[in-house]
């Protein structure tokens, strides 16, 4: 009984999990067969967080770019088909924002709903515990500076992008140095689970139009690792362990993924030489199997951060 529990405690202390991004249903949906450069592909899972994070709430996410226009990191030209301006070059969590006055977030998103996940579930509610005091984050380390962020790095189109003048779809990988950022799972403000590092790869289509109504991003990360955050009172070590036994049982790894449908990019933000937007962020944290096949086109209620390709000043403004 000893040596099953030390094994058991290893596996929970250092596993894999998939964190998916979930947007309320709609008529339509990403197809991921429309993605030639990038292989990876969000897994289907029955246990699966759903997060929420909105701007006025002071969470969500953050697509900025350098202001300076001959600067690497502005952001390089959108050259697809309906798309305009320039692509954020880097993204970050809410409370990662570059903005001034700054922000003070302690989160991207909040969680609220469960499907599956048993253990977790059920120390939720026997505990008497809100699902909104659980969280997620990501985004540069907060001792780091703010272009140390998951980004375009040379922002080479072939490399770090992919577009053509008569395509309607553009794909984007931004990656950063693993010490310098963190995702991770938060009670209240504790971080309690951190997850290990994988490149974004992200998408949009920029629809029939030059306007915003017709287009759809979406992000994802490869499986990530998890782990337990050490020192942590009795209930936070419980809950972290419930989660990560749900983990386990559920197949031992996780990916993130996210689909928006008409983008609201109306929170602008300033600061420190940055310009960008705040953006809504609904993720779900979903475990897979390894041995799990990505689906080619996943519906959208498997969505995932709003993340990190959200139309940057890329629209033309529409006539009134």
């Amino acid at each position: 009984m000893a040596m099953r529990t030390h094994i058991f405690s290893t596996l929970i202390g250092l596993t894999t999990v998939s964190v998916c991004m979930s947007l309320p249903v709609q008529a339509a949906t990403f197809n991921y067969d429309q993605l030639k450069n990038i292989s990876s592909r969000p897994i289907n899972s029955e246990n699966r967080l759903t997060f929420s994070g909105e701007p006025f709430q002071n969470q969500g996410y953050t697509v900025f770019s350098n202001l300076n226009p001959i600067s690497l990191d502005s952001g390089h030209q959108v050259i697809n088909l309906n798309g305009v301006g320039n692509a954020p070059y880097y993204v970050t969590g809410r409370q990662g924002s570059p903005e001034v006055p700054p922000s003070y977030a302690t989160r991207a998103t909040s969680l609220n709903e469960i499907a599956g996940f048993p253990m977790f579930s059920k120390y939720i509610k026997n505990n008497g515990i809100t699902l909104d005091n659980v969280g997620f984050a990501f985004g540069q380390k907060s001792d780091r500076d703010f272009t140390k962020t998951w980004n375009l790095g040379d922002d080479r189109l072939g490399k770090d992008w992919f577009a053509s003048s008569d395509s309607t779809i553009e794909e984007r990988i931004y990656k950063a140095n693993p010490d310098d950022v963190e995702a991770f799972l938060s009670f209240d403000r504790q971080k309690i689970v951190d997850f290990g590092y994988s490149d974004i790869y992200g998408a949009i289509n920029y629809g029939a139009t030059t306007s915003v109504s017709d287009d759809s991003d979406v992000a994802f990360t490869d499986p990530m690792t998890v782990k337990k955050v050490i020192g942590l009172d009795p209930i936070e070590d419980a809950l972290a362990n419930a989660f990560l036994q749900d983990v386990v049982a559920g197949g031992g790894k996780v990916q993130l993924v996210h689909e928006e449908y008409q983008p609201d990019e109306t929170n602008f933000i300033l600061g420190n030489g940055f310009g960008g937007i705040n953006l809504r962020f609904g993720a779900s944290i979903q475990v897979v199997s390894t041995r799990s096949v990505p689906e080619p086109s996943l519906a959208l209620g498997l969505l995932m951060f709003g993340i990190f390709n959200a139309i940057y000043f890329s629209k033309k403004p529409e006539n009134s």
